[in-house]
């Protein structure tokens, strides 16, 4: 499984909210992520509702900051581990993963959208994929 999407407009609006809040803190950890050598494509998975999916660990609990997602910090390497992403699709994974400096890579965790989407760091911008 490997697909990058397009958000409908009330997830968008709702991920796009709740990162603002968070924004400098994901990018900081994506950041010691790459520099400590865990690595080089941290994945950001985001919940809301009653989904919990165990990969990654928990960094942002949307109770303590009244959001609507939860954010656990993973990466590549733990995706392919658990089988989301495929050994086979982990090429097309590497060239699709967008400069981590500016986008953070965001697993949208929902009963009717699971799957890979591209926020970019910077305020007021576009969400591409």
């Amino acid at each position: 499984m490997f697909e990058l999407m397009t958000l409908d407009e009330e997830l968008y609006n709702s991920l796009h909210s709740d990162l603002e809040i968070c924004r400098d803190y994901i990018k900081q950890i994506s950041k010691g992520m790459i520099k400590g050598g865990v690595s080089k494509y941290p994945i950001f998975v985001a919940m809301r509702g009653e989904m919990d999916l165990d990969i990654g660990l928990p960094i942002v609990n949307r109770a303590d900051f009244d959001i609507s997602w939860n954010l656990n910090a993973s990466h590549l390497e733990d995706f392919v581990n658990h089988g989301v992403v495929k050994q086979d699709n982990v090429k097309n994974f590497v060239e699709s993963y967008k400069n981590p400096d500016d986008y953070m890579c965001v697993f949208v965790a929902e009963e009717n959208a699971m799957s890979f989407v591209f926020m970019p760091y910077y305020r007021n911008r576009e969400l591409l994929n």
